[in-house]
Parts: structure tokens; sequence; C-alpha cells
């Protein structure tokens, strides 16, 4: 006798709307980054949007934590990264992780995961403090 199938959880539109605004989010800002073009100075990329230079450079004259994040992640985008790497270790960082984030979103959809388990996760815990922590020494080692 074969074991009855087990029915599909049924999402409800707000995990539907979750995972596409997530998803959507995510390729707006590989787009933008793939529309601009990298600074070589690996700073004041994000000016290309009309966004505002980086108060804290213009105030300390040193970096902030997300100073070349921008950079990077055209660099990456450009396939550039080594150059991403300089820029931002951490951006290239980020950039990778968003990546895989982007491809997993469409898998966990059909798979009807709820959104919350990518939030509950191990990994996506280890990584994310490891990616803020990557910002940190970064940071520090640019205002020394």
């Amino acid at each position: 006798m074969p074991a009855p199938a087990r029915r599909a959880r049924r999402m409800t539109p707000l995990e539907h709307a979750a995972y596409a605004v997530a998803w959507f989010s995510i390729l707006a800002v590989f787009s933008a980054a793939a529309w601009i073009h990298p600074d070589p100075s690996g700073l004041g990329t994000h000016t290309q949007l009309h966004l505002p230079p980086c108060g804290f450079y213009e105030i300390f004259h040193k970096p902030c934590p997300s100073c070349g994040m921008t950079t990077a992640f055209a660099w990456m985008m450009h396939l550039h990264p080594v150059e991403a790497f300089r820029a931002q270790p951490a951006g290239a960082g980020v950039f990778l992780a968003a990546l895989f984030l982007f491809l997993y979103l469409p898998y966990a959809w059909v798979k009807r995961k709820p959104p919350i388990n990518i939030l509950e996760a191990p990994a996506f815990v280890i990584v994310t403090f490891g990616l803020i922590a990557l910002i940190l020494v970064v940071w520090v080692t640019r205002v020394l």
C-alpha cells in the first residue's frame, strides 16, 4: 500500500509578498550596480545614483564603514572581483551573500518554505555576523 501523498503547505499572501519584495529588491540593487560605473578611487560611486557624498568622509576625511560598498558592487557586476575587493573587501562579501540569496529565494519560494525560516537559519546568522565583523575590521584598518 503506497504512503499517502503529502499535501504541499499553503503560503499566505503576505509570505508571497515577502518573497517577491526581497527578490525584486536584490534585483534592483544588482541592476543599479550594473548601470553605474565604478569610481577608480574606490569611493563616491553612489553619487551616480543622485545620492549625496558621504557625510562622514566630508566631516572627518576618513571613510565610513560602508564607504566603497557601491563601488565594490559595481565592480562585481562588471565582473572585476579583484577591483571590488580592493575597493571594499566587505562589499565583495556582501555582494556574494546577496547573490546567493537572490538565487536561493526562488527555490525556497517554490518549495513553499516560510520566509522567516531564512532569517532563523544558522547559516544566515553566521554569515550576517561574519559580514558585520568584516565591515568593522575593514573600517578600523582604514581609519587607523
